[in-house]
């Protein structure tokens, strides 16, 4: 029996408030309006003197209205034993962090969470299935994840569970990654028109992890699959073209043509991205085995996340 099962999860502390981070406390926020005894608290980088931003101070004011507590630490800077000494204080850590902290840092965390002993981890894994994927994928981070999981599996103090969830839904549409083409009508299709991706919106991460973590038969040492949408890109094309009452070209880009975007452009991280999502599995799951489909709770898929869209790219 793992430590958690010994132990009231109620002290929380979600690290990082960006657009993941935000959305998965508002998630944990609905989830605490019945079950009074949690307490949320966030991890924030400490801001610069006199430089706090507007954006910075509204998602202060947020936090304050939530009743959600705030610390700070810089991963960068920070000692593994001092972040230690800072998740000692919990019972839980929910990391969205992210990769923003660069090469290593989601080591340190987890090494640091181990080394306090936190009860309950959910790592920063809100991506693609990487023991499906495996290392040398050409992503160094993907590389990173799977050690991080290694770390995990070696120990028995700390129970963690990782929630796998796609690529944010917005994030296929992003004009820089290059796959959809809205004012030309195009989709670039990475190595094949019937690969797919699974994808999901932040909010629902944020709600669908909360209910993960507060499940009644409490999920220890496990991954648990989230989507919004599976797609293809043929799919993809189909729909937006009747999304937009406009025929979308499908371009397949073969995995050559990939990797010698790569080559050009070697400092591009979104060629490498587009080369690393060129595959048949690891990036797409069947959405009938997920948990928010087993559970019947309803998510934005792609048609859904369209018409709320503003119009106009």
């Amino acid at each position: 029996m793992s430590i958690s099962n010994n132990r009231q999860i109620s002290n929380i502390l979600i690290l990082g408030a960006g657009e993941l981070g935000m959305a998965m406390v508002n998630g944990f926020v609905k989830e605490k309006e019945r079950r009074p005894e949690v307490k949320l608290t966030v991890l924030l980088r400490p801001s610069s003197p006199g430089k706090t931003s507007p954006e910075s101070q509204s998602r202060q004011r947020q936090l304050e209205a939530w009743d959600v507590d705030i610390v700070t630490a810089d991963f960068g800077r920070q000692s593994e034993q001092e972040l230690a000494t800072i998740f000692s204080h919990y019972d839980a850590v929910i990391n969205c962090s992210g990769f923003v902290g660069g090469k290593g840092t989601q080591l340190k965390i987890t090494r640091a969470v181990l080394l306090a002993e936190v009860a309950r981890y959910f790592p920063w894994q809100f991506g693609v299935d990487y023991d499906r994927i495996g290392m040398g994928s050409g992503q160094p981070v993907w590389d990173e994840q799977l050690t991080v999981r290694g770390l995990l599996r070696a120990q028995q103090r700390t129970s963690w569970v990782i929630v796998s969830t796609g690529m944010f839904t917005s994030y296929l549409f992003e004009p820089s990654f290059g796959v959809v083409e809205r004012k030309s009508r195009r989709v670039n299709a990475p190595g094949n028109a019937d690969y797919s991706v699974t994808l999901t919106t932040p909010e629902d991460i944020g709600l669908l992890t909360a209910k993960i973590f507060f499940h009644r038969q409490q999920f220890d040492n496990e991954i648990i699959y989230i989507a919004g949408d599976s797609i293809t890109y043929r799919q993809l094309a189909e729909l937006l073209s009747e999304h937009d009452r406009c025929l979308y070209a499908l371009v397949v880009e073969d995995h050559q043509a990939l990797q010698d975007a790569v080559a050009a452009s070697p400092e591009s991280l979104t060629a490498a991205y587009r080369l690393a999502f060129a595959r048949a599995d690891g990036v797409s799951w069947d959405k009938t085995m997920t948990y928010n489909v087993r559970q019947g709770i309803p998510v934005i898929d792609v048609r859904e996340w369209l018409k709320q869209q503003r119009t106009g790219f």
